[in-house]
């Protein structure tokens, strides 16, 4: 069933769907937005999650465009090495600085995201965090553009669109179209249509072309991308 139509435009995406895009186990990230229990010390410790879904109280079990793109920055943390407590901690300094839902895709992370992050460390006083986090392959995944590389932010600092291919703009996520999922960009047609498609027809990438009635070029810039997100 489709969301109802006052909800559109804030993209949908099922935890495993999210997990091919930006990687890392369904079970984990849906850990992170829906929050969960463990049981220490003979008592249930509550771990809320990182912040408000987009879909959160609307029935719907996925998560949002936003949510997706915000995930992309927690999941090369944690893939580094970092606590996921400091993460959270991280969230709540960054949304109270600079005022953001969602502070790691704002342009304000670009200038105060690394010497905030920094400060939380060393409060910590671990040094093997600190350690941990210094290092440079942190800085430069999760600090550095790349991350945010294809990423068209809104005037209000919220994340619009995103262009995953580098460097190309034939593949898109567009919250406003085909509920978010992977586009060719000038036509709208699914990525995971051609591929498909190209199933079908044993490979002949110009059949397929002719098929959506798309250039070849792009054709194989959906390809490209449904290679890149296959694990």
């Amino acid at each position: 069933m489709p969301p109802p139509s006052d909800t559109l435009g804030r993209g949908l995406y099922s935890f495993a769907d999210a997990s091919r895009f930006i990687g890392g186990k369904p079970a984990e990230l849906r850990r992170w937005l829906k929050g969960y229990t463990v049981r220490r010390q003979g008592q249930n410790v509550v771990h809320p999650p990182l912040w408000t879904p987009q879909w959160e109280g609307s029935g719907v079990d996925g998560i949002g465009f936003r949510d997706l793109v915000e995930l992309r920055f927690v999941r090369t943390f944690i893939s580094c090495g970092v606590p996921l407590n400091l993460i959270r901690q991280t969230i709540s300094e960054l949304g109270e600085r600079l005022g953001r839902d969602y502070p790691f895709t704002s342009t304000s992370f670009k200038t105060d995201g690394r010497r905030i992050f920094m400060e939380l460390v060393d409060a910590s006083g671990d040094p093997a965090l600190v350690d941990v986090v210094r290092r440079q392959d942190v800085i430069r995944k999760v600090i550095a553009p790349s991350l945010r590389e294809g990423i068209e932010l809104t005037v209000d600092d919220a994340a619009a669109r995103w262009y995953p291919l580098k460097g190309s703009h034939a593949v898109v996520f567009d919250p406003e179209r085909q509920f978010g999922q992977p586009i060719l960009a000038r036509s709208g047609v699914p990525t995971a249509a051609i591929t498909a498609a190209l199933i079908g027809e044993g490979g002949d990438e110009a059949r397929v072309a002719r098929l959506f009635e798309v250039p070849l070029a792009a054709v194989r810039k959906a390809i490209l991308f449904e290679r890149q997100i296959a694990h």
